[in-house]
């Protein structure tokens, strides 16, 4: 047992980090931070200034960072250590990275097939309720689209 937890510790394991920085130039120091654990980038970083919905240890903006990189599980966890003390980070999250077999591959293929009926509460009938438009079979022409919305407007 004790040979299956080394091999573990001896792989890089791919990890997703998302960073709320308080400048761009801040990113510098986290890529060093990376080098200097042994982690090894494996996409470009991707910086956006935004204004944030709230503010965030007296910050109103900040700079959102987030990319892949290669590390060992123990390196992941310094990391994480090392980004709760510096000062340039406002907030962080470090995520182990599903495989790229389990990735998505399209915009609708991570939901959940929806589930017909009406919501729990709703009676049929109940005042205020309008009837469910039916559902077209197939795709829709712009002619009878057209038709279709000029018999709504009347």
């Amino acid at each position: 047992m004790a040979n299956d937890t080394n091999n573990e510790e001896k792989e890089k394991k791919l990890y997703e980090l998302a960073l709320l920085l308080k400048n761009e130039s801040d990113l510098a120091g986290v890529l060093t931070l990376l080098k200097q654990l042994n982690g090894e980038v494996a996409s470009e970083p991707r910086a956006k200034r935004l204004m944030l919905a709230y503010k965030i240890k007296g910050h109103t903006e900040a700079v959102f960072v987030s990319f892949t990189f290669h590390a060992f599980p123990a390196d992941a966890k310094n990391m994480e250590e090392d980004l709760n003390t510096r000062q340039d980070v406002i907030r962080f999250m470090i995520m182990v990275a599903p495989p790229p077999s389990t990735q998505p591959t399209g915009p609708m293929t991570a939901l959940p097939p929806m589930k017909r009926g009406r919501p729990a509460g709703i009676r049929a009938g109940a005042p205020g309720e309008s009837k469910p438009t039916p559902r077209l079979a197939g795709p829709i022409s712009n002619e009878a689209l057209e038709k279709k919305i000029e018999e709504i407007l009347q």
